[in-house]
């Protein structure tokens, strides 16, 4: 999916025209600090939002956590290199911080643009050399290695701002400093019946180590690179984001990246060249959402900030090999298989040890595509099919088709709206070898259809003609005798494939033929010029699944063989890495 863009909200940015301007720069969430203001402010702005923000612009509140900021400064003290500075209680949000610190300590403040030492403890105060110099303002976050396990954690502030987002139906809150799953398990119990998702903020060494635990009960994860610096050090911060994107992809949790993308357009109209390589290196990474902080809260130029950033992502995205959403039809009655789909869909039947759809988000996984760029149309037994994969850890889209008992799967792929996107098609009771895949998407074309040459056909068969490569025809009218073989429902679309093909869509539907089958809309493409390129099976198995004679042949011996080629291909692909 493109990337998302999240702008930090201020005092600045908080007028309805500020926020439809960023809306159309490209914002996508709006955040509110929590950190800042009472608890009556932060309600106020939240009511602020829900009134001014434009449609589709979700709302992040960000819960601080046991942050230690600074506290009390009416103006920015200047620190200078070299200078003593001293730390009091009434300086900081944590008071009794001078008990876990000792001469040696480094802090660092305002997301490490300030280094300090301790050079000692007097009373309650703490004394400090400045390493690094600059202006140090109100609630700027403190940082010191190696101490917060030793900091009470303090939930009152956070349930009461978790109170807020539930009474104001906000979309999601994001946790800060969270050193294990529990913490993620605490919150989200304060979360039962309501719909809000619970972002995990990346910004401690703990959650870094405990990250495979966190991305299982996280709905998403926040990179933040500020606090994380000063947490584990500057230099180890590239290759932890990059680490952590790739196990979050594997893992289909979307990851947003944060803090820092362009600082310098706090005062300028115009970005260095190192800010934007490190917005185009998120991108490449992986990023579902890159986040902007001071830049959109506080800065002099908050909306050239969301246009450089949007600008810069779209390049990217335009320029590079995009990875593929995908699309699984899943949603027409499961006849056919008596009392085995009563009360499930023909795609939770079991073929061997695993279900069918499961097999399809595996063989998607294995060629790149989490399972967070699927999107699922359901109909039949719908509820059933999102509760097992909301079980299994599924993080795509569910699409419900409302009429699938009087339409076709042309109908359900027009509802699911992949109208410019890298497209994976997939009929929703396929079986398949992962290599048909990878071969379908490695094949050049806009539209590629996956076809087993074959003549012993049926009446319920997607024949298909393929003449030098391309499809020429391809509907079940064909006579048997004249095709060369069969479209398995596997299909690749580049955008321009994917808007070629939801252009003839919407028409069927604008003229009420809600009842065709895929292939007849690939054969009106296909007569009127448009080229579609067939990809050939070439003996490898696959099978649909239509009637319990299908599904016993799939058990007994089409899905043995599926294991039997994965295994095969498993050593090579270890090999590899």
């Amino acid at each position: 999916m493109p990337t998302q863009f999240i702008c930090t909200i201020g005092p600045k940015t908080i007028d309805k025209e500020w926020l439809v301007r960023l809306h159309q720069g490209g914002m996508n969430i709006a955040r509110v600090n929590g950190a800042h203001g009472s608890l009556d402010d932060v309600q106020e702005f939240i009511g602020r939002l829900k009134n001014d923000l434009p449609e589709g612009v979700a709302i992040l509140l960000d819960l601080p956590g046991n942050k230690i900021r600074t506290d009390g400064f009416l103006e920015p003290v200047h620190l200078v290199a070299g200078e003593t500075f001293v730390l009091r209680p009434d300086m900081l949000t944590y008071r009794p911080l001078y008990k876990s610190v000792h001469a040696g300590h480094r802090i660092s403040a305002a997301d490490g643009s300030i280094q300090l030492e301790v050079t000692g403890v007097e009373g309650e105060d703490i004394q400090t050399k400045v390493l690094v110099g600059g202006p140090l303002a109100n609630r700027k976050g403190i940082n010191i290695r190696g101490i917060h396990g030793e900091i009470p954690f303090d939930f009152e502030r956070d349930i009461d701002l978790l109170n807020i987002a539930i009474e104001n139906e906000i979309d999601y809150v994001g946790l800060s400093f969270v050193r294990s799953v529990e913490h993620v398990r605490r919150i989200r119990a304060q979360l039962v019946n309501t719909k809000i998702q619970v972002v995990a903020k990346v910004e401690t060494a703990e959650a870094v180590e405990h990250m495979d635990a966190i991305l299982g009960d996280a709905d998403m994860i926040m990179i933040d690179r500020g606090d994380l610096e000063a947490e584990i050090g500057k230099e180890f911060v590239p290759l932890t984001q990059k680490r952590v994107l790739k196990r979050a992809r594997e893992l289909g949790v979307p990851v947003i990246v944060a803090s820092q993308f362009l600082t310098s357009m706090l005062t300028k109209p115009l970005p260095f060249m190192a800010e934007v390589s490190d917005i185009a290196n998120a991108v490449l990474d992986g990023a579902s959402i890159l986040m902007l902080s001071e830049e959109t809260a506080i800065g002099d130029y908050p909306e050239e900030c969301i246009a450089t950033m949007r600008r810069v992502a779209q390049c990217v995205e335009d320029h590079c090999e995009r990875s593929h959403d995908a699309v699984i039809l899943a949603a027409g009655p499961s006849t056919g298989f008596g009392s085995l789909t009563t009360n499930k869909h023909k795609c939770m039947l079991d073929v061997g040890g695993t279900t069918i759809i499961q097999h399809q988000l595996e063989n998607l996984m294995l060629s790149g595509v989490p399972t967070a760029d699927v999107a699922i149309v359901t109909g039949h037994n719908a509820h059933q099919i999102e509760h097992y994969l909301k079980s299994e850890g599924f993080r795509g889209e569910f699409v419900y088709n409302p009429w699938f008992q009087t339409t076709n799967m042309s109908t359900s792929l027009w509802l699911a709206r992949r109208h410019d996107r890298n497209l994976i098609l997939l009929y929703g009771d396929i079986v398949f070898e992962s290599s048909i895949l990878e071969d379908v998407m490695a094949a050049d074309g806009d539209i590629v259809l996956a076809v087993d040459q074959r003549h012993d056909l049926d009446a319920e068969d997607e024949k298909v003609i393929v003449e030098n490569g391309l499809v020429v025809r391809t509907t079940k009218e064909l006579e048997s005798t004249e095709a060369t073989g069969e479209f398995i429902g596997l299909a690749k679309l580049t955008p321009k494939g994917s808007a070629l093909l939801f252009d003839e869509l919407s028409k069927t539907v604008r003229e009420g033929e809600m009842m065709l089958f895929l292939s007849d809309v690939f054969d009106r493409m296909a007569r009127a010029g448009i080229p579609i390129h067939a990809t050939m099976t070439r003996g490898r198995a696959w099978a649909d699944n239509d009637n319990l004679t299908d599904l016993s042949r799939t058990r007994e011996e089409v899905y043995p063989r599926i294991r039997s080629a994965r295994a095969v291909a498993a050593p090579q692909e270890t090999s590899k890495s």
